[in-house]
């Protein structure tokens, strides 16, 4: 839960001054002597010295607070207006302005909810972190074992770029469980490939401050009818995406497109299907990552140029399978909304 942190207030202390001393007779007949001048116009200073630095002294201390670095604001500000009366279904989402470093939206964006495959987000991160986009990899029969069928055969290899591509495009498990399985080999010689992975895939979330994320296998499939593969906020989410636009936008590169071919080390031929059926629809998309199981939900997160060098991530969990789109796209014209009447 988001709290806010109150700043303590402190009353000053009263500044005591010296009593008066009592003046002297001075003559009718004569003007103030020139020491006497002096002594009057120390008094003078003193009082007003007193007076004076207490006040400069707040004036320095609010300086010092308005200058200060602020963290990453959490709240809308003058953008508010923009999303005042909008409904969408999700029961997380933010809309993170990246140029700026604040939230433009924020609906429970620090819930923890069920990723789905948003998960394959830090698994093409971890697998790009650690292994070159030529490396080879094999699609093991394992990896034929996650559920659903991407067309692969058992002992086809591709580069590692372009099952990461193929993986994201068309959320392939069974990539995904490939990349994870030869990335871990590449990690750890002693551990079980997978969990090293995984146990990557944990320790890159700690280092990003995803502190809601956390993950228990490279797909993001729930494990059963209670439990998710893996989880983490709307929040985090934004913040993975923002990291890759920023750090490694090649590994995004693939996700714009609406269709896309890649070719194993072989020459067999696979064809691949965005599973975001909005793509097209989309200006300046610079990433896109959909995500639905049955405890996730639809899930959605994309990232946007949104006019003249202004890059926006949207992310939405808990939607539906097509809730999700139009989500988006409600956030999408809000935003626009909020840039143009500022």
């Amino acid at each position: 839960m988001d709290t806010d942190m109150e700043k303590d207030t402190e009353t000053p202390d009263l500044l005591l001054l010296p009593a008066p001393v009592a003046a002297l007779p001075v003559p009718v007949s004569r003007m103030p002597t020139v020491p006497q001048l002096a002594v009057a116009l120390g008094g003078l200073a003193l009082v007003f010295a007193l007076s004076y630095f207490p006040i400069q002294a707040k004036k320095e201390g609010a300086k010092a607070e308005a200058t200060a670095p602020s963290p990453r604001a959490d709240e809308p500000a003058a953008e508010a207006d923009a999303f005042k009366d909008i409904d969408i279904t999700a029961r997380a989402a933010y809309v993170w302005d990246i140029k700026n470093q604040k939230a433009l939206y924020n609906k429970n964006a620090g819930k923890q909810l069920p990723l789905a495959s948003l998960t394959k987000l830090m698994t093409a991160l971890i697998a790009y972190e650690h292994l070159d986009a030529e490396n080879r990899v094999a699609i093991t029969t394992e990896a034929l074992l996650e559920e659903g069928d991407s067309m692969f055969s058992g002992g086809e290899i591709f580069t590692m770029h372009d099952l990461a591509n193929f993986t994201l495009i068309t959320s392939s498990n069974d990539g995904a469980y490939a990349l994870a399985a030869a990335t871990g080999a590449a990690l750890a010689s002693s551990q079980n490939p997978t969990d090293a992975f995984i146990n990557t895939m944990n320790a890159k979330a700690e280092e990003l401050g995803l502190s809601q994320s956390y993950f228990t296998n490279p797909t993001g499939l729930d494990v059963d009818g209670t439990q998710s593969g893996s989880y983490g906020s709307a929040r985090d989410m934004a913040f993975l995406m923002e990291y890759l636009a920023l750090a490694h936008p090649e590994i995004l590169e693939g996700t714009k497109a609406v269709h896309s071919t890649i070719y194993s080390q072989e020459g067999a031929a696979l064809q691949a299907v965005n599973t975001n059926e909005r793509i097209a629809d989309i200006p300046g998309l610079i990433g896109s990552k959909t995500g639905f199981t049955r405890l996730a939900g639809g899930n959605l997160v994309i990232a946007y140029d949104a006019g003249l060098n202004r890059p926006i991530v949207i992310a939405v969990l808990g939607s539906t399978r097509e809730g999700r789109f139009s989500d988006v796209t409600t956030l999408i014209d809000a935003t626009s909304r909020a840039l143009t009447n500022r």
